[in-house]
């Protein structure tokens, strides 16, 4: 990026960053996810690092907090407040250290450092002023006896806002305390003590608010119901939102009249005053510590009662804090190591379309690399051209991206505040990319799709959908390496992959003779495939792998032809049973037998399938080319295990199950199969039918979703009890 465009694009960033904080920090309204504001933040700093020379004193990057509240009466704080730099991966936490040895200029330094919960709330300043000994005097001598003041939130670091009134209604903090034993013997008492924390809302609050809210009213999350709870005028309403606050610090000048030397032993402080202390907090000793310990946490942070963002790492050793200071906002010796991001913003580089195994045309962003659930994102599908269009997308856009598990990234919104004047409007093509074909758009469909069943493009993706994990499973047979067979001449269709030889392999560019074994070897392994797993492999449209397992468990095989000892088709009559008892497989040519028999009104009665899958798989077998396919795959030795009866009562019979989070020892398709061979069903979403959630670590919104609905959540334990 020249200097010119740097210096309109920080522009346009320090002003959507100032609206967007402007509303989070004195509106209390998300008008994006945090995550996206950490993003443009990073974006901004590193653009600032770049050009040093455009940084201005009004940047967001070199000040503290946001616009106060006018309502509200103004306190300056005692001591300046600071805000902590944020990280984002190991990488950025060596950097960190790397930075801080610099700064002492010891390259041998080693460091201790003190781990707390980052509590996604309100920074909130205590002043606790010291006060005549009570009557009766607490228990002890030589006590000194603290009251509370007032409560100011960060605002601008240097004043904040007076929010006593709606704090004082927090239960949990004292309006007094006396100093522990263990401080007696200190000559010079404080006067005053400023103590620092978060002030919250526990999940559990926030849906009771919103209960008698109307939609549009409603917060978004915790921390903007916290924020607005704090700024009520009346702490009556305040009083009725049930604030809650953990403290984690003391300021400096205070902490070392009383002798405290570390972080640990101030939180210990704290905790001994009667202050409210999230009491999860740790000392380690090194950064591989931190990372297990920010895995851990990750993992459990749904079964929290409170939201958290991240987790605060402290150099414990107050000494060596104040030997490293600060810079103008922000301590060097601290860091909010912030959770791996789901949504974020980038950049959209480019749009080009993708041609999908059955034709489907997906519009795809190419974006500016971004981070999101601890991997690099750099392609979001578009949907549609419907989509497209409802957005007002343009190539140059600053868009927000969401991945969550296994999604694929899509774009979930356009910034339009940080569009560039050179952004262009993406005009939808009228031809396959791939084969130059006239694409067709069916009107019940958003998709536009290739008609050309030898497109390429669709070629491409059938035969590498074919052997993916999930279907044939033949590992080293990726896109990249399907497309050099393709080009090749070795491979037109699924079933060639069985007649590969092991001298045309080597005649390829990258095909060394231990690659060659290893994909040789796995397509052996696959030439015996569950049922199940081949028909999805298949491609058919509308069928995925769990349509495919239904298909494989629920159809009637009773007209299922098998192979004698001569290997002549037989087109005996023989029940289920039966054949379950003399032939434990199928051949594909036999699959194209029974396929084509079974009439579309009959596949659609059974649960799970519908009229559009049956119709999809009754036109895919009509194709001549299609069971051709399926009696060129027996030529190539292909035979398909049938699912076998389990004998497993059949206890989950007419329920339904989600499946969610990490198990602690069951894989989810472990799980899956369990509650399959026992009658019942799986749902990859909550609803209304949901008998159970299978619930594990790191949950996510199908638990919110499950408790709205009054669904029963159930542990692994739970589940293997029921299972029997």
């Amino acid at each position: 990026m020249d200097l010119h465009k740097a210096t309109e694009r920080i522009r346009q960033l320090k002003e959507e960053i100032k609206r967007l904080n402007a509303a989070y920090f004195t509106d209390n309204t998300s008008l994006v996810p945090e995550e996206v504001r950490d993003s443009l933040k990073k974006e901004l700093i590193a653009l600032e690092s770049a050009y040093p020379e455009l940084i201005t004193p009004d940047s967001p990057t070199q000040r503290v907090g946001a616009p106060l509240d006018s309502r509200l009466p103004k306190v300056k704080h005692l001591h300046a407040k600071e805000s902590l730099q944020d990280a984002f991966s190991r990488a950025d936490l060596e950097d960190w250290v790397d930075q801080m040895k610099r700064a002492l200029g010891k390259a041998d330094a080693e460091f201790g450092f003190e781990t707390e919960l980052k509590i996604d709330g309100l920074n909130m300043s205590l002043v606790y002023e010291r006060a005549p000994t009570p009557t009766p005097p607490p228990k002890g001598e030589g006590l000194s006896h603290y009251r509370f003041l007032r409560a100011v939130t960060r605002g601008n670091g240097v004043e904040g806002e007076d929010v006593t009134h709606t704090v004082k209604t927090i239960n949990s903090l004292p309006l007094s305390f006396s100093l522990p034993k263990t401080y007696a013997d200190i000559t010079d008492k404080p006067q005053f003590l400023e103590i620092g924390g978060e002030v919250f809302l526990t999940k559990q609050s926030l849906e009771m608010i919103n209960k008698n809210l109307p939609d549009d009213e409603k917060f978004a999350n915790p921390r903007n119901a916290a924020a607005g709870s704090v700024r009520q005028l009346d702490p009556a309403a305040a009083a009725e939102r049930d604030l809650q606050m953990f403290c984690y610090s003391l300021d400096a000048t205070n902490a070392d009249a009383l002798g405290i030397m570390s972080q640990e032993e101030l939180m210990d402080f704290l905790e001994a005053c009667g202050l409210p202390v999230e009491k999860s907090y740790h000392v380690l000793p090194s950064l591989d510590e931190i990372e297990k310990l920010y895995r851990k946490i990750g993992k459990s942070r749904d079964a929290l009662p409170y939201d958290i963002d991240g987790i605060v790492l402290k150099v414990n050793e107050r000494r060596m804090q104040k030997d490293l200071g600060s810079t103008a906002k922000a301590p060097r010796y601290a860091r909010a190591l912030k959770f791996e991001a789901e949504q974020a913003s980038a950049e959209i580089l480019d749009i080009e379309l993708q041609v999908g195994r059955t034709g489907a045309i997906t519009p795809v962003a190419h974006l500016s690399p971004v981070q999101l659930a601890g991997t690099t994102v750099t392609r979001a599908t578009l949907h549609n051209e419907d989509e497209i269009l409802r957005q007002g997308i343009h190539i140059g856009d600053t868009v927000i991206v969401r991945k969550a598990g296994d999604i694929i990234p899509e774009v979930m919104e356009v910034l339009e505040n940080l569009r560039p004047t050179s952004a262009k409007p993406f005009r939808y093509p009228k031809h396959c990319p791939s084969c130059g074909s006239e694409l067709v758009r069916p009107e019940d469909e958003a998709v536009h799709r290739c008609p050309n069943p030898d497109c390429k493009g669709m070629r491409l993706e059938r035969i590498t959908h074919f052997a993916s994990r999930y279907a044939m499973n033949i590992e080293g047979l990726g896109f990249e390496t399907v497309e050099t067979l393709v080009g090749a001449g070795l491979v037109t269709d699924v079933a060639d992959i069985f007649f590969l030889q092991e001298s045309d392999l080597l005649k390829l560019p990258l095909f060394k003779e231990k690659k060659t074994a290893n994909l040789l070897e796995a397509i052996t392994r696959a030439r015996t495939i569950p049922l199940e797993r081949f028909l999805f492999a298949l491609g058919i449209r509308h069928i995925g792998r769990e349509t495919a397992e239904v298909l494989s468990r629920r159809v009637s095989w009773s007209s299922i032809p098998y192979r004698d000892a001569a290997s002549r088709l037989r087109e005996e009559e023989i029940t289920t049973s039966r054949l379950r008892e003399t032939h434990s497989s199928i051949s594909t040519a036999q699959i194209a037998v029974v396929l084509s028999k079974i009439p579309t009104e009959e596949l659609f009665k059974i649960d799970g399938i519908g009229e559009v899958v049956a119709k999809s798989l009754s036109e895919w077998i009509q194709e001549p080319d299609n069971r051709a396919l399926l009696h060129k795959l027996e030529n190539g030795g292909v035979q398909c295990v049938l699912p076998q009866s389990s004998g497993t009562e059949q206890v989950f019979e007419g329920k339904t199950f989600v499946i969610t989070g990490t198990l602690p020892t069951l894989g989810r398709e472990d799980a899956k199969t369990m509650i399959k061979d026992r009658g019942g069903k799986v749902s990859s979403a909550v609803s209304k039918k949901t008998d159970f959630l299978l619930l594990g670590a790191d949950a996510g919104s199908k638990l919110d979703d499950a408790v709205k609905l009054g669904v029963k959540t159930i542990s692994e334990e739970e589940f293997r009890k029921m299972c029997g």
